[in-house]
């Protein structure tokens, strides 16, 4: 008997290490997830589970079909909207690739080299190996100026190239910011853009970024999509796009092994825009970097029940409350018996907005 608990044990670790194998993790990331935001909160226009293969990474749309592809071989799948998959194809000499951008004619991907590939999904042929001088991860096409930009690595340091390869411009978002970028879309079409949005594996492992150009600095809060699905949620590709000819534009992305989501990038804007819900009309964190305390200053339009949970950079909650706040209230938090690093303050008030500020503690 005792045999045979062993040999039960040793299968389940040897099924969670090969889970674990089967998604390409950001270094330093260990999520353990409790999301505060449920699936159903998040006004999806369609979310369906990965069902194609092992290793979904990237995903990008023409706006009718969504091609992902598989980080750890070279395979590639086409859906539908409603998650039915069409093809399972590979094209040869394009294998590994990460994230996606399109640009109308061609789809861009790289397996995280300093070289992207050129794809032709429809007849799926390698148009052309671009060579670069940076690692490519995220990609995402700017019509505007007809470029291509790219992250690099897993860092929030962002390239502007031509389709050649050529480095136009590059930066590094300034501030504290969140890392462990996977994914990488452009807007042009949101309020006082032009704006870059990331895909993080940080925190929760599944938060949505907004990027200002212009200010090269990540802007209002950040989106929690962990919540869609009840395993822990490792970001990968991210697209922006309008479907089916409508004139709305949707965000979407792929969490690995798990879902493909959509929604209204008019909603996504609404929930990184602190000042857009019924909810916070203010929220900042202060002193920051912090040591020995940090204070966390709210500002609701009305009376309300909100939860603050703070969580460390492996996902873990180290305090979480419940509490009723009517107008202004100042959290003033004891951080000397945290560790050195980055931490997350997330509110929640239930009712489908949840804000993420991030700190850090010093030694």
């Amino acid at each position: 008997m005792k045999h045979v608990l062993l040999f039960f044990i040793g299968l389940i670790g040897l099924t969670c290490f090969a889970q674990q194998n089967q998604i390409e993790i950001a270094p330093g990331q260990d999520i353990v997830a409790t999301p505060m935001v449920d699936r159903d909160t998040f006004n999806l226009q369609f979310s369906f589970p990965c069902i194609a293969f092992i290793g979904e990474y990237g995903v990008e749309t023409n706006g009718i079909d969504l091609y992902v592809t598989q980080w750890m071989h070279d395979s590639i799948a086409r859906y539908n909207q409603s998650g039915t998959v069409l093809d399972i194809f590979s094209i040869p000499g394009a294998q590994k690739t990460r994230d996606l951008a399109y640009d109308g004619q061609y789809y861009y991907g790289s397996p995280k080299e300093n070289y992207f590939f050129v794809l032709d999904m429809d007849n799926k042929v390698l148009i052309d190996t671009v060579f670069t001088t940076f690692s490519i991860r995220g990609m995402a096409y700017d019509p505007v100026e007809n470029i291509l930009w790219a992250s690099e690595k897993w860092d929030p340091v962002f390239y502007k190239m031509d389709f050649q390869g050529n480095v136009l411009d590059s930066w590094e978002a300034s501030g504290i910011t969140i890392g462990s970028i996977s994914g990488l879309a452009y807007d042009n079409t949101s309020i006082n853009g032009p704006f870059l949005w990331g895909f993080s594996q940080e925190s929760s492992g599944a938060m949505i970024v907004k990027y200002d150009i212009a200010a090269q600095a990540q802007t209002g809060n950040m989106i929690d999509v962990a919540g869609l699905t009840s395993n822990d949620a490792y970001a990968g590709g991210l697209f922006l796009r309008a479907l089916n000819g409508s004139s709305d534009v949707t965000m979407g992305g792929l969490i690995q092994n798990e879902l493909i989501f959509a929604l209204e990038l008019s909603y996504a804007n609404s929930l990184v825009d602190v000042g857009a819900p019924d909810m916070l009309t203010a929220f900042n964190i202060y002193p920051n970097p912090a040591n020995d305390f940090v204070i966390v200053h709210l500002q609701l339009s009305d009376q309300g029940k909100i939860q603050y949970q703070i969580t460390n950079q492996l996902g873990q909650v180290v305090q979480q409350k419940n509490l009723y706040i009517t107008g202004s209230k100042d959290l003033n938090i004891n951080t000397s018996q945290f560790e050195p690093g980055i931490y997350f303050v997330q509110i929640s008030n239930g009712k489908g907005y949840s804000f993420t500020q991030k700190f850090v503690k010093g030694n």
